[in-house]
């Protein structure tokens, strides 16, 4: 398709460098709910392994209001999306809303780094205390 004569370019249309510099600005979390198993190129440059080796899944502002809906998107990036990834993830970056899912999600065998974001120490106490029963 010449689309220099096209006045109606689809993303589609774009070559995968800009696809990859596009798909960098956005939310981690809503990337992969919105943009997996759209086609299979869009999972060949999703699950590009240098892409995912850094998950971040730290939201910078919450809206209480969208509880349901973030539940809704860290359900499915946890049962579909991490079990396709988890032996590429080197890194990961939490906040107190998707830790212990995330963690618990699956075994990161490759997980060489974890950044906990936005926390209070009672919090983090309290997470890191319940998941270390869950181990037990």
């Amino acid at each position: 398709m010449n689309i220099l004569n096209n006045n109606n370019i689809n993303i589609l249309d774009l070559p995968d460098e800009l696809l990859c510099v596009i798909f960098n600005k956005l939310n981690m979390m809503d990337m992969f709910y919105s943009l997996v198993d759209i086609n299979q190129r869009f999972n060949r440059l999703i699950f590009d392994s240098l892409y995912i080796h850094h998950l971040n899944f730290a939201i910078k502002r919450f809206d209480v209001h969208h509880y349901s809906m973030y539940n809704d998107i860290l359900d499915r990036v946890c049962s579909k999306i991490l079990p396709q990834i988890n032996d590429k993830v080197n890194k990961l970056t939490v906040d107190p809303l998707s830790m212990e899912r995330i963690l618990c999600a699956v075994h990161y065998p490759q997980l060489h780094s974890l950044s906990l974001i936005n926390y209070q120490l009672k919090t983090l106490s309290q997470h890191l205390s319940s998941m270390i029963i869950n181990f037990i």
